[in-house]
């Protein structure tokens, strides 16, 4: 005999699949080292590299390796000779900031910023990096990049820039682990002829967790009911 219901009249099903979940999505543990609030960091004893690099931020990377983990070093471009940049200073901790300083003198940028090797990544997974910065007014750009080491070779696995003004909030990106040490680097830049300060109070580095949960729905009378799939043309055996 065959029976073609696949969910009883009391609501149970017949069969497998019939389950409707919904995906929750939330960002756990913490994986950077210092960031929670940065002026208890170690930024302004940090080892600083100076950079005339065409790509200042993996030169830094790759010429000044952060070999301890979980903890900031930082970078900063300078100028005299060939050099393409404005000199900066690198990031210093004042007052409850983080202050990253930029200015463009004669056509030439400046860039600085902090970066660290992590630890404990889980390769493949999603992690999240929130960036608290209170004054959101001063132009530039916020640049968050994550790097990878093979061998002596250091390479660039992620990027994503946040031009300021930003007035959506914290500043969120995310990367995929390549490796359980990836390096995240944060920068800023300026196109701004007078000097300026970017203030960032804080950083946080979570991992993505997905959960499924079965839905549910309230009738009338106030009961809760699991939400059940009816597969179109599916029949079960009776015996």
């Amino acid at each position: 005999m065959s029976n073609n219901q696949q969910i009883t009249s009391g609501g149970i099903p017949q069969q497998s699949g019939l389950d409707i979940f919904s995906s929750i999505i939330n960002y756990t543990g913490e994986f950077l080292g210092l960031g929670q609030p940065l002026l208890t960091s170690n930024i302004d004893e940090a080892v600083d590299y100076a950079t005339t690099d065409a790509n200042p931020q993996l030169d830094a990377v790759t010429s000044s390796y952060p070999s301890t983990k979980n903890i900031w070093y930082k970078y900063h471009t300078t100028s005299g000779g060939e050099s393409a940049y404005t000199n900066i200073q690198a990031p210093s901790i004042s007052g409850s900031f983080a202050h990253f300083k930029g200015h463009k003198s004669g056509g030439k940028p400046s860039f600085c910023g902090i970066y660290q090797q992590l630890s404990g990544l889980t390769v493949g997974k999603t992690y999240e990096i929130d960036i608290t910065n209170p004054y959101q007014l001063i132009e530039g750009t916020i640049t968050v990049k994550t790097y990878r080491k093979e061998g002596d070779t250091v390479f660039e696995s992620s990027s994503h820039s946040f031009t300021m003004p930003y007035i959506n909030g914290n500043m969120c990106t995310h990367f995929t682990a390549t490796t359980q040490n990836d390096v995240i680097l944060i920068d800023y830049t300026t196109e701004s002829t007078s000097a300026v300060i970017q203030h960032i109070y804080a950083m946080r580095l979570s991992e993505l967790q997905e959960y499924l949960v079965p839905i549910y729905a309230q009738d009338i009378f106030g009961n809760d009911h699991k939400v059940l799939r009816l597969n179109a043309g599916n029949t079960i055996s009776d015996d």
